[in-house]
């Protein structure tokens, strides 16, 4: 073992967190390549805690024994978490050889209409311990990944908030990410459609983020994709000859209806 496999080793055993974050620096095949340089176990824990673009960018340029290998030794919700952004070829590779992986399977598969089957696995998000600088920097490895804003997470991937785009491109801003971050109301990867259109966020953003029962970022919900559900619902029940009542389309814009009218009430009552 040479001293670089020495050093490598030492700092995923004693110091993951900061193993993965500068796992996270790399591209994707560079982290691939330092993955298969560790102990499974070792590899596993780093790769829990590496930024998520990062991760199944490695994953998928592992050798399959070994993604197979790393992935069966990561908490259900985190591997499933990194399953939605790999490719389908390479998902259903990994968890065909994965034992007992109906459970995972189960994870990764939304019902019809929920925020989980309508998110966006791929938007970014950066922890919010990062220099503005490198941030920055990260933005241009992964712009195709981008949303107007974008999101922060902690080392464990647990969202803490959002940050407007333009500020973090602020090139006059210094600091970390977190100090950009505000708070915003996450999504769970349950709801359904009603209680997405529903939601108070979509007046002040065009990107819901979602996340799991213990908090850890998914991905997110585009204004947009909404849209297009409605537009297509309600040209399906057009040509089955059925009124559109109730569609899936006008529940979503029911419910902001119903938000801008709440919102409107406060002040009629107090003109009065």
């Amino acid at each position: 073992m040479t001293l670089e496999e020495k050093l490598l080793r030492r700092l995923a055993e004693r110091h993951p967190t900061e193993a993965a974050a500068l796992l996270g620096e790399q591209t994707a095949e560079d982290a691939a390549g330092v993955l298969d340089r560790l102990p499974e176990e070792m590899g596993a824990t780093v790769l829990a805690r590496t930024a998520p673009p990062v991760a199944a960018g490695a994953l998928e340029r592992l050798e399959p024994a070994l993604a197979t290998a790393l992935v069966g030794r990561l908490p259900l919700e985190r591997a499933a978490a990194l399953l939605r952004r790999v490719e389908p070829e390479t998902r259903e590779a990994l968890l065909a050889a994965l034992p007992g992986a109906e459970r995972l399977r189960s994870l990764i598969t939304y019902p019809r209409g929920t925020a989980g089957a309508l998110m966006d696995p791929s938007i970014l998000a950066l922890p919010g311990d990062l220099d503005l600088d490198e941030a920055r920097r990260r933005l241009g490895e992964f712009s195709s990944h981008l949303a107007l804003e974008l999101y922060v997470v902690d080392t464990q991937q647990r969202l803490i908030g959002v940050a407007d785009l333009r500020e973090v491109l602020d090139p006059s801003r210094t600091g970390t990410l977190r100090a950009l971050g505000r708070t915003v109301d996450p999504v769970s990867d349950h709801a359904d459609l009603a209680s997405l259109g529903a939601r108070p966020g979509w007046l002040h953003h065009d990107t819901l983020p979602v996340v799991d029962d213990h908090g850890t970022f998914l991905g997110a919900v585009r204004a947009e994709r909404l849209r297009q559900i409605a537009h297509e619902e309600v040209r399906r029940r057009s040509r089955g000859g059925t009124d559109a009542v109730l569609a899936l389309g006008e529940i979503f814009w029911l419910g902001l209806s119903g938000l801008f009218s709440s919102l409107a009430r406060p002040r009629a009552e107090e003109a009065q």
